[in-house]
């Protein structure tokens, strides 16, 4: 199956009203939770949370954040296990900057900036873990190169970046989604075309080669891929 690059609406910070946009993430936080999408980053994430140290709080990065639906689901998380997060989230997207900022405004452990995860403002080693879930697909070769460089350099013990996987049946399953679930026509679009513009594992295994960064490609259920490097 050949890869798109048509582009997707919620890549145009113009197309769609603030309504229309929180419809749509949230019906890709829904996709995500019930199809498969977290526990593949969830699995990667949560093995390297724990493996480090609890002397002090945990400095986690999430790139592409949307609505901060990981960060928050994180914090939940480790506070049912004692354990403290610091985690910051950052997008390129102005006003789903400001709609993430204004959901986390009161959990005090989660901080919303803008940025781009192609040239991050962060120091070198300025995290222990960095994620992004659902947004290499929206790169070109690239630059989906150079955030895989970026997340290497500011993360000291590792990171995770999930996507989907390019396959047909998985483009038969959001055309169905599009056609009898989604709400949004937003996500009707964009669905669909995720699929098409995502990558395969051979893919993703090249851009690593490319961007001279070692990782593993892992293969979850239903077609989803999770990259995952250590510091």
């Amino acid at each position: 199956m050949e890869r798109l690059l048509d582009k997707e609406l919620l890549d145009d910070e113009h197309a769609v009203d603030d309504t229309e946009l929180m419809n749509s993430l949230r019906e890709v936080w829904q996709v995500n939770r019930y199809l498969g999408g977290n526990p593949a980053l969830f699995r990667h994430l949560k093995q390297m949370i724990t493996a480090i140290e609890r002397d002090r709080a945990i400095r986690l990065l999430d790139v592409a954040t949307g609505l901060a639906d990981i960060p928050v689901a994180l914090a939940h998380w480790a506070d049912k296990r004692s354990i403290t997060l610091d985690i910051t989230g950052v997008d390129i997207h102005p006003r789903i900057t400001e709609l993430a900022a204004n959901r986390t405004a009161q959990t005090g452990r989660i901080r919303i900036e803008q940025g781009d995860g192609r040239r991050l403002a962060f120091d070198d080693g300025a995290f222990d873990i960095g994620f992004s879930n659902l947004a290499l697909h929206h790169l070109d070769e690239e630059d989906a190169i150079l955030m895989i460089r970026e997340l290497s350099r500011v993360c000291r013990t590792g990171w995770v970046v999930a996507d989907l996987e390019r396959h047909p049946a998985a483009y038969a399953a959001a055309r169905l989604l599009a056609r009898f679930v989604w709400r949004s026509p937003v996500t009707r679009h964009d669905g669909p075309l995720s699929v098409r513009r995502s990558y395969t594992a051979p893919e993703l295994r090249e851009l690593l080669r490319r961007a001279g960064v070692q990782g593993n490609v892992y293969r979850h259920f239903p077609y989803r891929l999770a990259v995952v490097g250590h510091g």
